[in-house]
């Protein structure tokens, strides 16, 4: 992991060379997994049909770059759901692992059997009295009454095997409107409810309480540009809390996977708009990159340029897994 200092060093030795180096202009997709800046443009317009929650932008004018047109200086999505914490999934994570019951030996391949999950007074209550078992000889076809600690009662059964008995499985054309239940939807908001106003009578100032219903959540604007000096694109995070109040780093890096958190995740200036973001460092985008590629070839597929892209937002949702952006598109890998 770097230092604060060894990263501002990598900093500025990286923007020095990149005024120096000239732009790629040959393509070497195939066989390092780049991009020249007319194939990003490509790749970003195939997104953006796909996609259309991804757009270009031409951020500031005055920073803008000359290799790219100046309307598609950059991507971005807005407000993209993040509904849970990293730790919550990587939590869950660990306490499958745990609950895990080996069933079969066979080395590494062994089967495993998940663990009852809830109160284990429940999972006690449910269990079977097997000194209870007794099988009825008296009727021709053999049945087997099971009893449990929950109790029922005769007529009770009496009445269910009669209904099982005469009962008809009814038409769907005999229900009437009033016997079909219409659950509500959480995040409908509700006619009934209202903002309530109070007064503060020390400042007077007016507090709101909402009561609308609808869920509210972390949301992030993530944008994509291109990296002269990796030739490959970057991706930037910008988030905001429930309130819409912006996310500080702390926060952000709540988001983002523990093993990059802190290390291939950094905060920056954002080079077309001038504000801070926290962005994914490049460095080994190219060999994952082209590993992918490799595999597509592999598999029989040929690999496309234009889908760049989608493959490059499919290994990022590693380091963001609970932010929920759009890279849908129906190919193999």
């Amino acid at each position: 992991m770097l230092t604060s200092l060894q990263q501002a060093v990598h900093k500025a030795y990286v923007k020095t060379v990149e005024k120096v180096t000239p732009t790629l202009s040959t393509s070497k997709f195939l066989e390092e997994g780049v991009l020249t800046p007319e194939e990003f443009v490509q790749a970003g317009d195939l997104l953006t049909d796909k996609c259309q929650t991804w757009t270009w932008e031409s951020g500031d004018p005055s920073r803008n770059v000359s290799y790219l047109p100046k309307e598609k200086q950059f991507l971005l999505t807005r407000n993209v759901p993040c509904y849970n914490r990293v730790r919550t999934l990587e939590d869950e994570s660990k306490a499958a692992k745990a609950d895990e019951i080996k069933i079969e030996d066979d080395g590494e391949d062994s089967w495993v059997a998940p663990q009852p999950v809830g109160n284990q007074d429940d999972v006690d209550d449910e269990k079977v009295d097997i000194s209870s078992l007794k099988i009825d000889d008296k009727k021709p076809n053999t049945t087997t009454t099971t009893t449990t600690a929950k109790s029922t009662t005769t007529n009770n059964n009496d009445e269910d095997e009669d209904e099982d008995e005469d009962g008809e499985i009814p038409d769907l054309d005999d229900f009437q409107d009033d016997n079909i239940i219409e659950e509500e939807d959480p995040a409908v908001l509700s006619k009934n409810n209202k903002s309530t106003t109070t007064t503060n009578n020390n400042n007077s100032e007016s507090k709101v309480e909402d009561n609308d219903n609808i869920l509210r959540t972390r949301t992030y604007d993530i944008s994509i540009t291109y990296d002269k000096y990796y030739q490959t694109p970057r991706v930037w995070l910008f988030g905001y809390d429930e309130n819409r109040k912006p996310l500080k780093p702390e926060e952000i890096f709540e988001d983002i996977s523990e093993d990059h958190a802190h290390k291939t995740v950094t905060i920056d200036s954002h080079p077309h708009l001038g504000i801070s973001f926290a962005y994914i460092h490049p460095c080994r985008h190219a060999a994952v990159m082209k590993k992918l590629v490799d595999r597509q070839s592999e598999n029989g597929k040929e690999p496309r340029v234009d889908q760049y892209l989608f493959l490059f937002l499919k290994f990022i949702s590693v380091v963001i897994p609970t932010i929920e952006y759009d890279f849908t598109l129906e190919f193999d890998t």
